[in-house]
């Protein structure tokens, strides 16, 4: 006895499961809070794990192709949004049910009769730790000043580099970003969960503060930077983001067999003849060999 029913896996395509790119369990079975569990199908018990998200830049904003070194640009926005993020909060796909309520009786029931459906706003929220030299907030100065605007002109300071970076236009695909956000299964395989936020610039630098206290130690800085968006989610983006995770090919990609990241030991470091080396060599040349 194995403990896994048959049909635990929904059918792909059938029921609830339709147009879902992750397997998932058949309700059916699994329910262990009745009048007594039923071992011959715990396996249908496992719970959900939330798994990080990955974050994925779909569209750079445009106007940064008019910018000096935009390659630079665009590449700098990649990393920050994919590699160096300590944690992405504030998406959400859910849907909220707004009722109004009629008495039923003279006794206090209530019936409730839906008027509307609506989405809950994802609100992206990026928090980094600030690297050597502040680049992340130099950079998101940058984007905010040269795309959206100068806090003492209220106009772009894109407009101030000449008349040959100057945008045609200011709508918004040129100073706002496209990103995927993906929940991958625990084989990093399958989306569970994604979502497609177009719209996307940030809201501030985060805090730029400074203080002395000579009797504390100094103290990094985290940056938590709110971005607008517009966000889509559904089977559709379910779809685009599962030929997203699934064009990262996984193979050969274990990190407990990547090559050291050095290969010799600093010519300075055997220029100094005391170690451990060289004290096996030495004993060796004094032996007495008999």
């Amino acid at each position: 006895m194995t403990g896994r029913v048959a049909d635990a896996i929904l059918q792909p395509n059938f029921a609830y499961a339709a147009g879902h790119q992750a397997p998932m369990v058949d309700l059916q079975f699994g329910g262990q809070m009745g009048y007594a569990q039923d071992l011959t199908e715990w396996v249908s018990n496992q719970a959900y794990v939330r798994r990080n998200m990955i974050c994925l830049l779909v569209e750079a904003p445009k106007a940064f192709q008019l910018l000096p070194n935009p390659e630079y640009w665009i590449a700098t926005l990649r990393a920050l949004v994919e590699l160096h993020p300590m944690s992405i909060d504030g998406l959400n796909a859910g849907l909220e049910v707004e009722t109004i309520e009629n008495p039923f009786g003279g006794g206090g029931q209530m019936q409730h009769d839906f008027t509307n459906v609506t989405e809950t706003q994802s609100v992206p929220v990026f928090r980094w730790n600030e690297k050597y030299g502040m680049p992340i907030s130099s950079f998101l100065r940058g984007w905010i000043t040269n795309l959206l605007m100068d806090p003492n002109s209220k106009f772009a300071n894109i407009a101030t580099l000449g008349p040959q970076f100057a945008p045609g236009d200011m709508l918004a695909d040129m100073y706002t970003a496209t990103m995927a956000f993906i929940e991958p299964d625990p084989t990093h395989t399958r989306v569970v969960k994604s979502w497609l936020v177009t719209n996307m610039f940030p809201k501030g630098t985060g805090d730029i503060t400074g203080r002395r206290d000579l009797t504390q130690a100094g103290e990094a800085q985290s940056i938590d930077v709110t971005f607008t968006g517009i966000a889509q989610f559904g089977l559709g983006v379910d779809y685009f983001c599962q030929q997203l995770l699934s064009g990262i090919n996984l193979t050969g990609a274990n990190p407990h067999l990547r090559p050291a990241f050095v290969d010799r030991i600093d010519a300075d470091i055997l220029a100094a003849r005391k170690g451990y080396e060289d004290n096996v060599e030495t004993l060796g040349a004094e032996s007495l060999r008999v």
